[in-house]
């Protein structure tokens, strides 16, 4: 009798989406004239005290509900308005099509409606804004409105979003959103997300503390222990290190928006002092990252590991905050490059 073999459960990846939001300061002679909002975690809701992330939570099915599309046809979004977003995606088909909307659309309001869940941040325009204001401008409601009735009510029911919108007369701000980077939390990670939702913001249990600072001053805080970056989140801190005009950074961000944008799922070796996450294009990014359900033992140190590759695209770990990326090769030819080892340390002094 043939004896069946238990395949291991693969892991599912419920999909989110995350906003950097990026403010300019007035003070033009510092190295970096510019701060990113982060959120430090509640003990509730984070996997390690201190976690610190960019504002943004899971995927919801009415964020690509179908009504959106009406709503936005109703609204006066014109085919030329949605080009800027869908390219060369025929606009007659995606009003016409029963099918979900496309991710261009339904990842933005994804991030924009959890944003305003957490911190209470909606960026909209009215019909006069959609016609007159840049692309690259953020706006709001051109009036006050009850953000604490609707947060509750946008927390409690995503759905209500569309209704807020539509209540206030606006639509949410997909124009100003640029694509930035993509990633997976490795499979070895079985738990990353909480199977309940937290309580409201204005409640504290979701969120202990909102952050504005720079991306080397950032750097620093994870340095001296006031945070924790986990490695997706230290990986984009050190890729803007590498850029402090904010005007440069808007242009780049606007360009590089008609570009794919790369997929980063790592692979998680343990090594004697510490843990490796190999990235896309590194040597030992070898096998399907979907189904590496362990950590993979190197016996040896995060050093001897890093001599057996000739091309290394990876994130070292020996216990925080000792964190570094380390990159000797250009991965994507249309972005920013993340600030590697020592670099770090030295922007973090600054």
């Amino acid at each position: 009798m043939a004896r069946e073999i238990a395949m291991p459960e693969l892991p599912v990846w419920r999909d989110s989406a995350s906003l950097i939001i990026c403010v300019k300061t007035t003070d033009e002679l510092r190295v970096c004239n510019y701060k990113l909002l982060m959120l430090k975690r509640s003990d509730r809701t984070s996997l390690i005290d201190d976690q610190t992330v960019f504002p943004g939570g899971l995927y919801d099915d009415s964020d690509e509900a179908i009504e959106w599309l009406k709503y936005f046809e109703e609204f006066g979004v014109t085919e030329q308005v949605f080009d800027k977003l869908l390219g060369g995606r025929c606009y007659g088909q995606l009003y016409n099509s029963t099918n979900a909307m496309p991710r261009e659309i339904s990842l933005r309001i994804n991030a924009l409606r959890e944003t305003f869940e957490e911190v209470g941040v909606f960026l909209c325009r009215n019909r006069k804004q959609l016609l007159t204001i840049k692309q690259w401008s953020f706006c709001k409601p051109a009036y006050d409105y009850d953000q604490s009735y609707w947060q509750q009510i946008v927390h409690n029911d995503p759905r209500q979003f569309l209704r807020m919108c539509r209540e206030l007369k606006v639509v949410p701000d997909l124009w100003s959103l640029y694509k930035w980077s993509c990633w997976a939390s490795p499979a070895a990670l079985r738990k990353g997300f909480l199977q309940e939702t937290p309580m409201l913001l204005p409640e504290k249990t979701e969120v202990k503390e909102c952050l504005w600072s720079s991306p080397t001053q950032y750097l620093k805080m994870h340095r001296d222990k006031k945070i924790h970056l986990s490695s997706p989140q230290f990986y984009e801190i050190t890729r803007f290190t590498s850029n402090g005009s904010f005007d440069k950074l808007q242009k780049f961000a606007q360009e590089r928006d008609k570009c794919e944008v790369a997929f980063y799922l790592p692979i998680l070796y343990l090594c004697d002092d510490g843990i490796v996450s190999v990235l896309p294009g590194d040597d030992f990014y070898i096998g399907d990252a979907r189904t590496s359900l362990e950590l993979r033992q190197t016996n040896c140190t995060v050093e001897q590991f890093q001599l057996k590759s000739k091309r290394i695209h990876r994130i070292e770990t020996i216990g925080s905050p000792s964190v570094a990326v380390c990159l000797n090769f250009k991965p994507l030819p249309d972005h920013l490059l993340p600030i590697c080892e020592g670099e770090v340390d030295n922007k973090a002094k600054l």
